[in-house]
């Protein structure tokens, strides 16, 4: 299921960059709605899916790391498809404190456990641009390929940027 997830994530991204490059050359304008339309309704849902899952991501759980370096997989993943910038972190930041705040004690720290995780992973591939360095991780996990696509989304830097600052600024962060 996660995989699916992912792996919809991932292709919804393709079509959006294809759409959006006009890649095949043949699209019409009533195709764009229903593009936009289909990622609208995956993202909508994708945060939520994305901190439920980072929630149940207990330490001492097994494949914990792989685990959370699919999730880095999922927040790069769900960043790219937002296209998020600095004038988003208010609603950004809104939006998962509202979430978040919704779990229990357990689930929040074990939220707040992955994202670290996953960004100290993202920072390497997107921020510092050493995908190699953590490369192997994410072969590990099942999800290189994904995030090899996703690297090449324009303007996820900004968009990462902004979701980690979102996050960071909730006050949710020891680091």
């Amino acid at each position: 299921m996660k995989k699916l997830l992912a792996l919809l994530i991932a292709s919804a991204l393709v079509v959006t960059l294809m759409a959006s490059c006009n890649c095949d050359g043949n699209q019409t304008s009533s195709e764009e709605p229903a593009n936009s339309s289909a990622t609208a309704t995956l993202t909508e849902d994708a945060l939520g899916d994305i901190i439920n899952e980072a929630a149940e991501l207990g330490d001492g759980s097994a494949g914990i790391s792989l685990k959370r370096t699919e999730l880095a997989g999922k927040i790069a993943s769900y960043a790219a498809m937002m296209g998020f910038r600095e004038d988003s972190v208010e609603s950004l930041k809104k939006d998962l404190e509202e979430k978040i705040n919704a779990l229990e004690d357990e689930k929040k720290a074990n939220v707040n456990a992955s994202f670290m995780d996953s960004f100290e992973i993202l920072d390497k591939a997107i921020d510092k641009g050493d995908f190699d360095s953590v490369k192997d991780q994410f072969e590990d996990a099942g999800v290189a390929d994904e995030i090899e696509t996703v690297l090449k989304a324009p303007g996820l830097r900004d968009s990462y940027d902004a979701f980690k600052s979102a996050y960071l600024t909730m006050g949710n962060s020891d680091k």
